[in-house]
């Protein structure tokens, strides 16, 4: 299984131009230097996120959508939990909940309040925007299993976050 995981994310970052990374890589530091140099780096923490959110977005848009290479036959399956009776999408659906952690960690490093309904949505939004696109411009398999995963990544991100903040204050 391990091969298969590292399979799938070499797939998933070999899909990609390398210039797309280099100019993504140069837009985040440069805006991070200047977020830091006008709000100081307590204050700007917030800004950086979110420098750091749209980035990460616009990547796992590039490897579902954008580079995509555009299928013929591409389907889709809207009935939840198929994916549960195919054992060979095992890595698939584990990899779709890990890959939005880090949104759901961004997005919970932001709310203040703990606003996990949020969170939630934004998640679960991103997700729905990713797999329309791939069903209206036939670049990959469209389903709800996908959005299922991608939302459980995202709550799991924002509990990683106000699960260690909940630890420090306790």
């Amino acid at each position: 299984m391990k091969e298969q995981i590292t399979e799938y994310v070499i797939s998933l970052y070999r899909d990609i131009p390398t210039a797309v990374y280099e100019g993504l890589l140069s837009v985040l530091c440069l805006g991070a230097v200047v977020i830091i140099a006008c709000y100081g780096l307590k204050r700007g923490w917030r800004k950086i996120a979110g420098l750091l959110l749209v980035g990460y977005v616009f990547v796992i848009y590039c490897s579902t959508v954008i580079f995509r290479k555009v299928c013929e036959g591409a389907g889709h399956e809207f009935k939840p939990f198929w994916s549960y009776s195919r054992p060979e999408l095992l890595v698939e659906n584990i990899m779709n909940v890990v890959v939005f952690i880090p949104i759901g960690m961004i997005l919970g490093s932001w709310s203040r309040n703990g606003s996990w309904f949020i969170v939630t949505v934004i998640g679960c939004s991103i997700s729905i925007s990713i797999e329309a696109m791939q069903f209206f411009f036939h670049r990959g398999f469209a389903e709800t299993d996908d959005v299922m995963h991608n939302t459980i990544g995202c709550i799991a991100g924002y509990i990683l976050v106000h699960g260690s903040r909940l630890m420090v204050k306790g």
